[in-house]
């Protein structure tokens, strides 16, 4: 399972999607996230793409939206089970949302899923906001990363394995 809400985090997407098929080709991927994932073959449940905001102004005005479109991720996430969750950037929204999944497979053992939880694209805890470190730290088991520096930064503060891509 792919979330992405950006253009940038969909092509991003797309180009993890079209590597891992190289790797695995017999996966199947669905999500959320726009039109080059589509593109990828990634089954859409909706077009997050085409809800982007930016700052926290536009995020608060939209709230209701963006809860929603979160329960109806979960809800698709719980039923389908995926192997692994896949953040793509869209920090704000995937840091959550990862959070929720973890906390949903820790509290219902009965489910027997333990999907691995991987962020691509750091959330920029190295600039401004270092209490991120913590919720990948503990939700977390993998980031994939861009900027090589934040392989070395990220690995030195936390534990949490970090892989450039």
């Amino acid at each position: 399972m792919l979330v992405a809400g950006e253009t940038s985090g969909d092509l991003l997407a797309s180009e993890l999607v079209l590597a891992l098929r190289e790797r695995l080709p017999d996966a199947k991927f669905f999500g959320a996230g726009g039109a080059k994932m589509g593109a990828a073959g990634v089954e859409l449940a909706f077009d997050m793409t085409q809800h982007a905001v930016v700052g926290i102004s536009d995020v608060l005005k939209n709230y209701f939206k963006f809860r929603e479109l979160f329960n109806q991720l979960l809800a698709l996430a719980i039923e389908r089970k995926p192997d692994a969750v896949i953040g793509v950037d869209y920090g704000g929204f995937n840091l959550r949302f990862g959070h929720a999944v973890r906390e949903w497979a820790r509290t219902h053992p009965d489910a027997k899923w333990n999907p691995k939880i991987v962020q691509f694209v750091s959330p920029q805890v190295w600039a401004s906001r270092p209490g991120r470190a913590k919720l990948l730290e503990s939700d977390y088991d993998l980031l994939l990363s861009i900027f090589p520096f934040e392989k070395k930064w990220i690995a030195s503060a936390r534990r949490l394995p970090v892989q450039a891509f």
